[in-house]
């Protein structure tokens, strides 16, 4: 795998970065290495030029660093505010793997609406030069659906 860009968030955290092919991608932080597919970024960029979905694709992972504060809210709010005691072991499971998945899909909008913040009019050019409105679809929809019923669901109560 290539060397990676060294990158800052805008807290202090530094991390390295690498986009460099549609099977793997990597993001270092503190010397641990986090080597995961692009599910988001194929589903996403699919059928863009090569130069437009890595660009876009750095700029996401780099999205991750940059609101990490907004991911550990996200799991503060279902871990600290949900009452977990009287609850069956069943129960507790189903809600931290739903709580889990939540937490993943507002991550990755918070990450592509860094995309969006960072690239400006330049998102919307590029995304009309290479239309994938089921991509788009797929992504939107499914993680904001995911996103907010989860959450809702796992911080219901009960």
């Amino acid at each position: 795998m290539e060397k990676g860009m060294q990158v800052q968030s805008w807290y202090g955290l530094p991390a390295r970065i690498a986009v460099e092919n549609e099977l793997w991608h990597l993001v270092e932080v503190g010397g641990v290495a986090l080597h995961h597919p692009p599910v988001v970024n194929l589903i996403l960029r699919r059928g863009m030029p090569t130069a437009d979905r890595l660009y876009l694709s750095y700029l996401h992972e780099f999205g991750h660093l940059q609101t990490l504060p907004v991911a550990i809210a996200h799991a503060l709010i279902l871990t600290l505010i949900v009452r977990w005691r009287g609850r069956k072991l069943g129960d507790v499971i189903l809600n931290l793997l739903a709580g889990a998945i939540a937490h993943e899909a507002v991550w990755e909008l918070a990450s592509e609406a860094y995309v969006i913040a960072k690239t400006g009019p330049e998102y919307r050019r590029i995304y009309q030069q290479a239309p994938n409105l089921f991509g788009q679809a797929v992504f939107w929809g499914g993680m904001s659906t995911l996103a907010l019923l989860l959450t809702a669901w796992v911080m219901r109560g009960k």
